[in-house]
C-alpha cells in the first residue's frame, strides 16, 4: 500500500499540528519491541508496589471482588482470577490460531523443516524440567510441583530483544525462535491439561465436549460470522471452567474450530474490486468530499465486505486480537502476577529450593538442551540449520529462549496455588531467571556479530523481511 501523504488527505483543522505530537507514539505502538518493553514496564511496577508502602493496596486490588449478576444467578470473582483464568483465555486462544497456521502452512508444516525446531523445543523442555526437579528434590515435597515452569519461553520478550538488536541478530533466527517457541507453548498447554488440573467433572466436560463438537460443526458446515465462535466459545470456556480443567485449555480448543478457508476465491476478489474501482472513479468528483456523495461511501462499504469475503477468519481474527492481548491483556496478567515483596535480608534468597531451580533451569536447562539437541538433530541428518544460522546463534537463541516470564508466571501461579511463600519464591526465580536469560543471550548475539562482522547483504535481507508479528 502507497503512503498517504498529507496532499492526498482531508484533515481537520488541528490534525495537522496534532499528527506532529502523536506520530513517534503511532510508531511505537507499531514496533514489534513495544509489546515487551509495556510487559516489563508492568512487571516493573507491580515489583515497585508490591515493595513500597502501598503494598496492601496491590493486593486488594488483586484480589478485588468482580461480579457478574443477572437475576438470581451471579457469577463472583477476584480480579486476579478473571484476569488469569478469563483475560488469559483470549491470549490462549490467539496463540491456538497461531499453532494452528504454523502447521498447516508455517515453519512447522514440513517435517523435514519443522524436525529443527521440534527437536530445540524438546531438549528445551526436558533439560530444565529435569534440572529444576533435581535441585528440588533436596527440599520440600511441595516444590516440586514447580517442574513445568522453566519449561516454558516468552515470545514477546525474546522476539523484542531479536528486534532491537537489529541486524546483529540474522532474520532465520527470529523465525527459528518463533517456530521454536510454538512447539515450546504446544507442551506447555500439555503439561497445563495433563499436570496442572484439579479433579474433573465428566458432566461439565462432557458438556464442554459438545460444545467444541457444535463449534467443529460450524467450521463444516461453512459458518464464518463470529458471533456464533463467540457465543460457543463462552458455552465451552464455562463448562470447561465447571470441570476442573483450566480454563484457559477452551482458548486452544476453540481455535482448533476457527476456519482456515475464504469465502471467495482470489479471482473473484480481484475481479469485484476492479469493477468497484472503476465505478467509484467514474462518479469522483475533485471538490466533492465522500460525506456529500453516498454512493461512493456505498462502494467503499461494499469494497470492506469483499475484502473480507476473500480473507481467512483465522488470519483476520488473529489480527484483530493481536494488539489488545499483547498490549493489554498480557501487561494485565503481568501486573496482577509479577508483584511478590522481596526478603529484607537478600542473602535469603539463596536459601529457597524453588527460587535457585527455577532461575538456573531457566537458563542453564534452556541452554544446554536447546543446544544439544540441535547439535544432535543437524549430526544426525535429520535436520539442518537454516541459511544464515550459526550454531554459535544457535547458543545465543538458546539463552534468550530462557526467557520464561508470561508462561512460567501461569504455570506457577498454577503449581503453587494456595501456597504464597512457594509461589512468591517461584516469581522472584522467573524474573531472575529472564533478567539472566535475556543479557547473556543479547551479548552473545553482539559478540557474535562483531566477530563475524555481519555482512551489508544479511542487514538489507534482514530490513526487507522484517521480523514476524507474533505474542504471548
Amino acid at each position: 500500500m502507497d503512503e498517504l501523504k498529507d496532499k492526498e488527505r482531508e484533515l481537520a483543522p488541528l490534525e495537522r499540528e496534532f499528527n506532529h505530537v502523536v506520530c513517534s507514539f503511532e510508531q511505537f505502538f507499531k514496533s514489534q519491541a513495544t509489546a515487551s518493553i509495556i510487559l516489563l514496564l508492568a512487571a516493573i511496577a507491580a515489583m515497585v508496589i508490591a515493595n513500597s508502602d502501598s503494598r496492601e493496596l496491590y493486593q486488594k486490588i488483586s484480589h478485588m471482588a468482580l461480579s457478574i449478576s443477572l437475576g438470581d444467578f451471579t457469577l463472583s470473582h477476584s480480579l486476579h482470577t478473571w484476569v488469569n483464568d478469563g483475560l488469559m483465555v483470549l491470549f490462549f486462544f490467539l496463540l491456538g490460531l497461531e499453532i494452528k497456521y504454523e502447521c498447516l502452512v508455517g515453519d512447522l508444516k514440513d517435517f523435514r523443516d519443522s524436525s529443527l525446531v521440534i527437536a530445540m523445543a524438546l531438549g528445551g523442555m526436558v533439560l530444565p524440567a529435569s534440572i529444576y526437579a533435581g535441585i528440588a528434590l533436596t527440599g520440600v515435597d511441595e516444590a516440586m510441583n514447580g517442574w513445568g515452569i522453566p519449561m516454558a519461553t516468552d515470545t514477546a520478550f525474546a522476539l523484542g530483544i531479536l528486534a532491537l538488536l537489529g541486524s546483529k541478530a540474522p532474520r532465520s533466527a527470529a523465525v527459528t525462535l518463533s517456530a521454536l517457541a510454538i512447539v515450546d507453548d504446544m507442551g506447555a498447554v500439555a503439561v497445563i491439561g495433563l499436570f496442572y488440573t484439579d479433579g474433573l467433572d465428566l458432566l461439565s466436560l462432557s458438556y464442554a465436549g459438545l460444545a467444541l463438537l457444535g463449534l467443529f460443526l460450524f467450521n463444516v458446515l461453512g459458518v464464518r460470522r463470529p458471533i456464533f465462535y463467540v457465543l460457543g466459545g463462552l458455552l465451552l470456556w464455562w463448562f470447561v471452567l465447571q470441570s476442573g480443567v483450566h480454563a484457559t485449555a477452551a482458548g486452544i480448543l476453540a481455535a482448533l474450530a476457527v476456519p482456515t478457508k475464504p469465502y471467495a476465491q482470489s479471482s473473484w476478489f480481484a475481479r469485484n474490486m476492479r469493477n468497484i474501482v472503476n465505478r467509484f472513479e467514474k462518479i469522483d468528483k475533485k471538490d466533492v468530499s465522500i460525506l456529500e456523495h453516498q454512493e461512493q461511501h456505498e462502494l467503499v462499504e461494499e469494497a470492506q465486505d469483499i475484502a473480507a469475503m476473500a480473507t481467512t477468519p483465522i488470519q483476520r481474527w488473529g489480527h484483530v486480537l493481536n494488539r489488545p492481548v499483547s498490549l493489554l491483556i498480557l501487561p494485565i496478567f503481568a501486573f496482577i502476577n509479577a508483584g511478590v515483596a522481596l526478603p529484607s535480608d537478600l542473602s535469603q534468597i539463596f536459601d529457597s529450593v524453588v527460587l535457585v531451580g527455577v532461575a538456573v533451569a531457566m537458563v542453564l536447562g534452556k541452554i544446554c538442551g536447546i543446544s544439544l539437541f540441535a547439535w544432535l538433530a543437524v549430526k544426525s541428518g535429520l535436520s539442518r540449520l537454516p541459511t544464515g544460522l550459526s550454531f554459535a546463534q544457535v547458543f545465543a537463541l538458546a539463552s534468550l529462549a530462557g526467557v520464561g516470564f508470561t508462561m512460567s508466571l501461569f504455570i506457577a501461579s498454577l503449581g503453587f496455588a494456595g501456597q504464597p511463600e512457594l509461589l512468591a519464591q517461584a516469581k522472584l526465580g522467573i524474573l531472575a531467571g529472564s533478567v539472566i536469560a535475556a543479557l547473556l543471550g543479547t551479548t552473545l548475539f553482539m559478540l557474535n556479530s562483531s566477530n563475524t562482522g555481519a555482512g551489508s547483504a544479511q542487514k538489507e535481507n534482514h530490513n526487507k523481511a522484517g521480523l514476524p508479528q507474533t505474542e504471548g
